[in-house]
C-alpha cells in the first residue's frame, strides 16, 4: 500500500500510544549489569517541572534534549531509564491556590491550615498531570510507570531522613539572623531565590549631627558638626543603632566612642569602629541597622548592639521587636515604600537631607512573585554548606564530574568556594513540614525533638508536643531527586542498586545553584558519590530581539500550538538543529510559520525521500547486506556503505561517549580524561550528520546512481535493493532520536521490517568491521561524483540547455570511467568516452583528483567566436577595474585616511577580482587559443 502524499502530524499521538502499548520505554532493573544483568544502565532523571505548570518552550528544549540522549542510549543497547516526575513547588503552588481562593474574598488564614492543604491537594490532583501529558505529545520516551512526585509518601520519607541525618551530624541548626523575606509570599527565601535585578534608584545623603556638637576638621574633608551617611533605604534609619567608621580612617578616629544624633527620632546612637566601613566608599561612614541588613547584622553581633525591628512581615512600618518608640505616628501603619517618601520629606523639611543622586544598584526580588525582598531578622533553619561543598568541588576537579559547556565550570566553582549557609525553612503551608517538635513543659522549655516519625508526646516528659509550623524549601526535596526517585534511603532498593548513580543531568544554567550543584552535594553527603557524571547546560530560548522568552514579557512560544500546527517532529528538529553546545536558540514568537519552517520542511522532505525510496525498493523481502559477497557490490554500493560508516562514527562522536572510562580510586568509580571531558553532547552535529547522509548522499547520489540497476531487474537489482534498504534503515535509526515519529512511520514500511518491531527499541547502527578493506573502491566513486559535478558546472558556465546531450572525454581515471560511464552519463546527461589524449579544437577542461581530467568539445554547443569575444571583453573590463583598484590601494593617502573597514573591503575585492581574472584568462586560453 503506497504511503500518503504527506506525513500527517495528527498521526503522532496514535503512534505514541502504540509505543506505550508495546512498553517501548520501560526499563528493567534486573537487566542492569550492576545487579547481575547483561546491559549497562544509562539513567537520566527529568528536572521535575512544577506540578501546576504547563509546557513552555524552556521545558520543550530541556526535555527534547533528554529524549534524544535516552533514545540514543536505548538503541545503543543500554538499559535506559528516564525517570519522569513533578515537583510540588511550595511557593508557586501556594501562590496559585491563594489567588483562586482570593476570588471568593478569602485568604488561607480564613480557611485554616488543614483545609488549605486539602484544597491544594485537590487542585493538584485535578491539574497536576497536565505537563506530563504534554511531554508525551512531544515524544518524551520516559518510563511513565516510575513517575515520581516530590510530595509523595516515598519521596517525603527521603526528605525527612535527609533532615534527620544532617541534624544528627550538626549540619542543620536553627539560627537567629537576617534573611531574605518576601512580604507578598510571607516567607523567607534563600540567597538564590532572592534574585538580584539591576535598577536605577536614589542615593539619599543624610546628615547625622554630632551629639556633643564637636567640630570636625574641615581640612580632612568632613562637614561641620555632622557626619553624612548615604543610603538607598532611608525608611530603615528608624532602626539605626550605630554609625560605623573604619578603624584605619584617620578622619574619624577621634569620634569613635562618641555619639551622633539620629534624625527624625532625635536619639543618640554610638560611633563604632569596624572594618566593614569602607573609607573609599561615600563619606566612609555607614549607618548600622542590624535587624534590616545582613552585613549590619554581623556588625551588630560583633559589637553586641540592640536589634530593633521596625518593618513587619507584610512590609508595614510598625514596632515588631525591641523597637519601642522607634516608629513615629506619621509613618506608623504605612507600606515601606510609602514611608520612604514621607521620611525623605521629613528629612528635607528638617534640613537633614543633604542631597540626592541617581544611583545604579542591585535590588533583590522574590524569584516567584517579583516582589522587592525585605531583609528581616528572623529565626530560621539552616544547613551548614561548607562541609557539603568540598566534595562537590573535588568531584569536578578529579574528573568524576564534567560540566558542558566548560565555561560554566568557573561559575560552579565560584559559588561553591564562596557558599553561604542555606536557609531551608519557609513560612508556608504547602510542602514538607519540618520534622521538629517542641515541648513547652520540659525544663528547659521548648525542648526540641527531631524525629523520623511524627510525634504527639514528648519523649522525655510525656507532655503534648507541637510541630514546627514551617515547611522546608522546595529545593530541599528536589536536591534529593536522583536519590529519592530510585528508592533511597533504602540502599538495597532494586532500582537504586541498578540505576544509581545516574549518567547525564540536563538543565538550564539558570538553576545551577538552586538545584544542579545541590544535587551533587546531596549525592556525596548521603551515599558518598556524585549523582551523575555529566552536567549538560543548554542555552536559553530567545526571541528575534535577543530577549529571553518569558511569561512576563509575553514573548514566548507555546510548544503545544507548534505541535498542533506542524507536529512534534517539526518542533524537535527546529530545536535540536539550532542547538549548538550551550548556545541560545533564537525563535520568532510572532511568526511561527517562518520560525518552524525548517523543521516542517525537513519532515516533509524526509517523508518524500522515504516515499520515493520505498517505491523503488518495493515490498518484497530483501537480503541482508552482510550475506552478499563484496565482489558483487558496485563502487556506488561500496561508497554508500562507506559513507554510512562515516556517518555512524560522526553521530557517535557527536553524542558520546556514554560515560567516562578511566578508573578513579576504586574500580567502580570512573573519571573523565581530558579529551573525553570536552567531547560529545553536540546534538546539532548529530542532526546535521544524519541529514547530510540522507539528503546529500543517499537521496541525491546513491539512489540516482542505482536507478538503472533497479529498473534492469535480476540479481544485480536485488543487490541494489538490499543495499538501498540497508542504508535507509540505518539512516532512519540515526535520525530517530531527533524525529522519532516520522522515522518510526517510515521504518515500519521497510521491506526488511519484522512485524511487531519498533524503531524505538531497534539497535543503533554499527560501522562494519571490514571498513578499511573496501575504502579504496568506495573512494573511487568519489571520482565519479567529482566528474558529474564538473560536467554540471561546465553546462552551467556555457548555458547548455538541460535537455541537450553533450559529448565528453575522460582522460585517465585508472579504468573507473570505463566501468562507471553509465552512471556519469545518466547523472550529467553526456555521452562519455574514455581516451588517452584530449581531442583537438576549442573545449572546456576540468582537472579531477588523481590526475584524471575531462574535456568537453564546445563546437556545436556554443558560438566559439561570439563566446571568445564576450570573454575577452569581460576580461578587458575586469583588468581595467583591477588597475584602478590597485592604484587606489597603492595610494598611501587613501589607505591612511579611509576607514579601516573600507580599506579591508577593497583588499578583499582585489583578491576576488584577481581570482576571477585568472579564471577568465584560463577560459580564453583553452577556448580561444590565447
Amino acid at each position: 500500500m503506497p504511503l500518503p502524499d504527506r506525513f500527517d502530524p495528527a498521526a503522532e499521538s496514535k503512534l505514541y500510544e502504540r509505543w506505550m502499548d508495546a512498553q517501548c520505554f520501560g526499563a528493567e532493573a534486573t537487566r542492569s549489569t550492576r545487579i547481575g544483568g547483561d546491559r549497562e544502565p544509562f539513567t537520566i532523571v527529568i528536572p521535575p517541572p512544577n506540578v501546576t505548570a504547563i509546557l513552555h518552550l524552556g521545558h520543550a528544549l530541556d526535555d527534547v534534549t533528554q529524549d534524544v540522549l535516552i533514545r540514543w542510549a536505548r538503541m545503543k543497547g543500554q538499559e535506559a531509564l528516564w525517570v519522569p516526575g513533578t515537583d510540588h513547588a511550595g511557593i508557586a503552588t501556594q501562590n496559585v491556590v491563594e489567588k483562586l481562593i482570593a476570588k471568593d474574598g478569602k485568604t488561607r488564614f480564613d480557611l485554616g491550615r488543614d483545609a488549605f492543604v486539602r484544597q491544594t491537594e485537590q487542585f493538584v490532583a485535578e491539574t497536576g498531570g497536565t505537563i506530563l501529558r504534554q511531554l508525551r505529545a512531544i515524544g518524551a520516551s520516559a518510563d511513565w510507570s516510575r513517575t515520581a512526585y516530590t510530595l509523595s509518601p516515598e519521596l517525603s520519607r527521603a526528605v525527612r531522613e535527609a533532615f534527620v541525618r544532617l541534624h544528627e551530624k550538626g549540619l542543620i541548626y536553627r539560627g537567629h539572623r537576617v534573611i531574605h523575606w518576601c512580604p507578598r509570599c510571607l516567607t523567607s527565601l534563600s540567597d538564590e531565590e532572592a534574585e538580584s535585578h539591576p535598577e536605577t534608584g536614589t542615593l539619599f545623603h543624610i546628615a547625622y549631627p554630632l551629639a556633643e556638637n564637636r567640630q570636625l576638621n574641615r581640612a580632612e574633608g568632613a562637614a561641620e558638626n555632622q557626619v553624612v551617611i548615604a543610603t538607598t533605604r532611608p525608611e530603615t534609619m528608624l532602626a539605626d543603632v550605630a554609625v560605623a567608621v573604619n578603624p584605619r580612617d584617620k578622619r574619624y578616629k577621634d569620634l569613635v566612642g562618641k555619639s551622633v544624633r539620629l534624625p527624625i527620632l532625635n536619639i543618640d546612637i554610638p560611633v563604632i569602629a569596624d572594618e566593614y566601613a569602607d573609607p573609599e566608599f561615600g563619606t566612609g561612614v555607614v549607618k548600622i541597622t542590624p535587624a534590616h541588613d545582613a552585613n549590619d547584622f554581623d556588625v551588630g553581633k560583633r559589637h553586641k548592639l540592640p536589634m530593633p525591628v521596625v518593618i513587619d512581615a507584610n512590609g508595614i512600618m510598625t514596632e515588631v521587636a525591641d523597637a519601642q518608640g522607634r516608629v513615629p505616628d506619621f509613618v506608623r501603619g504605612d507600606d515601606r515604600f510609602v514611608a520612604r517618601k514621607k521620611i525623605v520629606k521629613a528629612l528635607k523639611d528638617g534640613g537633614a537631607l543633604v542631597k540626592t543622586e541617581v544611583h545604579q544598584h542591585s535590588v533583590r526580588h522574590c524569584y516567584r512573585c517579583d516582589t522587592v525582598v525585605e531583609p528581616r531578622l528572623s529565626d530560621q533553619w539552616f544547613v551548614k554548606m561548607e562541609p557539603l561543598a568540598k566534595p562537590a568541588l573535588e568531584g569536578l576537579r578529579n574528573g568524576a564530574i564534567r560540566i558542558l559547556p566548560e565555561r560554566w565550570e568557573g561559575v560552579y566553582v565560584n559559588w561553591l568556594e564562596n557558599i553561604r549557609d542555606w536557609n531551608i525553612s519557609r513560612q508556608l503551608w504547602w510542602g514538607h513540614r519540618i520534622p521538629v517538635w517542641y515541648c513547652d513543659d520540659c525544663d528547659p522549655p521548648q525542648q526540641v525533638h527531631v524525629s523520623r516519625t511524627d510525634l504527639t508526646q514528648c519523649p522525655y516528659c510525656g507532655a503534648p508536643v507541637r510541630q514546627d509550623d514551617d515547611v522546608l524549601d522546595t529545593w530541599f526535596s528536589s536536591w534529593l531527586w536522583p536519590l529519592s526517585t530510585l528508592g533511597w534511603p533504602d540502599d538495597d532498593a532494586e532500582d537504586f542498586r541498578a540505576f544509581y548513580p545516574t549518567d547525564v543531568l540536563v538543565s538550564g544554567p539558570d538553576i545551577i545553584f538552586f538545584w544542579v550543584a545541590r544535587m551533587v552535594m546531596a549525592g556525596y553527603q548521603f551515599v558518598g558519590r556524585t549523582p551523575y557524571h555529566t552536567i549538560l547546560l543548554h542555552g536559553m530560548a530567545r526571541d528575534a530581539q535577543g530577549r529571553k522568552m518569558s511569561k512576563s514579557l509575553g514573548n514566548g512560544v507555546d510548544p503545544m500550538e507548534v505541535v498542533r500546527l506542524y507536529g512534534a517532529d517539526a518542533l524537535r528538529w527546529t530545536l535540536v538543529s539550532g542547538m549548538g553546545l550551550g548556545a541560545d536558540i533564537t525563535l520568532d514568537p510572532n511568526d511561527l510559520e517562518k520560525t518552524f519552517a525548517t523543521g516542517r520542511n525537513f519532515v516533509t522532505k524526509l517523508w518524500n525521500i522515504g516515499r520515493f525510496l520505498l517505491d523503488k525498493a518495493g515490498s518484497e523481502k530483501v537480503k541482508a547486506v552482510h550475506e552478499i559477497s563484496s565482489d558483487l557490490l558496485h563502487r556506488s554500493d561500496q561508497w554508500i556503505l562507506w559513507r554510512l560508516d562515516v556517518a555512524i562514527a560522526e553521530c557517535d562522536a557527536a553524542l558520546g561517549p556514554l560515560r567516562p572510562t578511566t578508573p578513579l580510586n576504586t574500580p567502580d568509580r570512573l573519571q573523565w580524561t581530558r579529551d573525553e571531558r570536552v567531547s560529545g553532547m553536540r546534538l546539532n552535529d548529530l542532526a546535521e550528520t544524519a541529514r547530510r547522509f540522507v539528503w546529500n548522499e543517499l537521496a541525491d547520489w546513491y539512489l540516482e546512481a542505482i536507478k538503472g540497476r533497479l529498473a534492469g531487474g535480476g540479481e544485480d537489482a536485488e543487490i541494489a535493493r538490499a543495499v538501498l534498504v540497508h542504508v535507509f534503515d540505518a539512516a532512519l535509526r540515526l535520525l530517530h532520536p531527533v524525529v522519532p515519529f516520522v522515522s518510526e512511520e517510515l521504518w515500519q514500511q521497510l521491506p526488511s521490517h519484522v512485524d511487531g518491531a519498533f524503531l524505538a527499541r531497534a539497535q543503533w547502527p554499527r560501522a562494519r568491521k571490514e571498513l578499511a578493506a573496501h575504502t579504496r573502491r568506495a573512494q573511487e566513486f568519489e571520482l565519479v561524483r567529482e566528474a558529474v559535478g564538473a560536467l554540471r558546472q561546465i553546462r552551467a558556465e556555457y548555458a547548455v540547455p538541460p535537455g541537450k546531450s553533450i559529448e565528453a572525454f575522460a582522460i585517465s581515471g585508472n579504468g573507473v570511467f570505463s566501468e562507471e560511464a553509465g552512471v556519469v552519463e545518466r547523472l550529467s546527461r553526456v555521452s562519455l568516452r574514455t581516451t588517452n589524449a584530449a581531442p583537438a579544437g576549442a573545449a572546456a577542461h576540468a582537472v579531477l583528483a588523481g590526475g584524471a581530467s575531462l574535456v568537453v568539445p564546445l563546437a556545436g554547443l556554443v558560438d566559439v567566436d561570439k563566446e571568445c569575444a564576450r570573454l575577452r571583453g569581460e576580461l578587458a573590463s575586469l583588468e581595467k577595474q583591477l588597475s584602478a583598484l590597485g592604484s587606489r590601494l597603492s595610494n598611501e593617502s587613501f589607505v591612511a585616511k579611509a576607514p579601516a573597514a573600507v580599506v579591508e573591503g577593497e583588499r578583499r575585492k582585489l583578491g576576488e577580482w584577481t581570482a576571477r581574472q585568472q579564471q577568465l584568462q584560463d577560459k580564453v586560453r583553452t577556448l580561444c587559443g590565447g
